[in-house]
């Protein structure tokens, strides 16, 4: 993949079900430590999950709708509806070839938690998405530097050292071109199931969410619980 000098745009991707504090945190955090090699973040809805059970997934114009409502006053922050015009499973590999396809001079920043950046052998063109974009791989719980190097000495044999992109993370190219960026941001400890279980159980979302997607919780309450209903963990 060329590294281009057009400033890049960042993806973060998944289910939203419902959108939550960390997912915009999140954001933050990639835009402030990218800075002027992106121009912000687009949050992508997954319609039909390839690696999930899509049991108690809220449709997915409710769910975009919520994204929207919580980025509505934040100009770098957008929605991107591109997997719902899609028909079958929500690849990233088909996602990402559409950006590139939409602009290709642009890089793409791709974030992910480091146990999916794992994972990546077992998505559909897993270890060939360098091809299509750089990744931003953020810790979980106890998972750090030397995970994330162990990941790609395993995954991608033949990565290369690379200079550091941002100040206090590290960096390797990988075969494809694409480059593998370690960015360790405080983690908030907030998850849609979590949110959905306590939502179940009558109790407060409140501070887990921002106020417009607790709003649409409470609007459209009838509708949620049919999907939410009876659901332990996802």
């Amino acid at each position: 993949m060329t590294v281009f000098t057009t400033p890049g745009r960042a993806i973060l991707g998944g289910s939203f079900n419902p959108p939550h504090t960390g997912h915009l945190r999140l954001a933050v955090e990639v835009r402030e430590a990218l800075g002027n090699l992106i121009t912000g973040v687009d949050l992508v809805p997954c319609a039909v999950p390839p690696h999930k059970d899509a049991t108690g997934l809220l449709p997915f114009a409710l769910r975009a709708s919520m994204v929207d409502a919580c980025i509505k006053n934040v100009p770098w922050l957008a929605c991107n509806r591109l997997e719902a015009r899609r028909q079958g499973p929500s690849f990233t590999w088909d996602t990402l070839l559409a950006y590139r396809e939409a602009e290709p001079h642009r890089d793409l920043y791709f974030i992910l938690g480091i146990p999916d950046f794992a994972q990546l052998p077992l998505w559909h063109h897993g270890l060939d998405l360098p091809r299509l974009c750089h990744f931003v791989v953020v810790p979980r719980d106890d998972v750090r530097e030397a995970d994330f190097t162990a990941i790609i000495e395993k995954n991608w044999p033949t990565a290369q050292e690379h200079p550091p992109l941002l100040a206090n993370g590290l960096c390797r190219k990988l075969p494809g071109g694409g480059l593998a960026l370690f960015l360790p941001v405080p983690r908030i400890a907030i998850s849609s199931s979590q949110i959905r279980q306590l939502w179940l159980a009558g109790r407060s979302v409140d501070f887990l969410l921002p106020d417009v997607v607790v709003t649409m919780l409470r609007e459209h309450k009838a509708d949620i619980g049919k999907h939410w209903s009876g659901l332990a963990r996802g």
